[in-house]
């Protein structure tokens, strides 16, 4: 597909979602609105690599060393949660868990009929 100078033109000025993302995560109500949102949405479709997209946004938009602490905060190893947060590997559901106490967050999960 050929785009025309107008499309380009266009795209250029569009946005970056990374960006976009980013800045919107610095605001804490968003942060904690938007994990709240994608674990709601896992624990109804089970798409957990989008709940787990979420937590790495999160972490890396809190900024340099927010790795570290959250390594120790979940005693989760340094090395596995750079694994994990660069996507070379899933983490276990457990372990996902903690890194939202390590965020600084609760989590409570409760069953009903189907």
């Amino acid at each position: 597909m050929t785009l025309t100078d107008k499309e380009r033109e266009y795209l250029a000025k569009a946005p970056n979602f990374d960006d976009d993302m980013m800045e919107q995560l610095q605001d804490p109500e968003f942060e904690a609105g938007w994990l709240e949102l994608t674990l709601q949405e896992f624990l109804e479709d089970g798409d957990f690599n989008t709940f787990i997209r979420c937590l790495t946004y999160v972490v890396k938009a809190r900024g340099h060393g927010e790795i570290s602490r959250l390594a120790k905060a979940s005693s989760i190893d340094r090395s596995n949660l750079s694994e994990i947060l660069n996507g070379k590997v899933t983490p276990r559901i457990d372990t996902a868990l903690k890194l939202i106490r390590g965020l600084g967050y609760e989590c409570d999960i409760k069953l009903k009929t189907a």
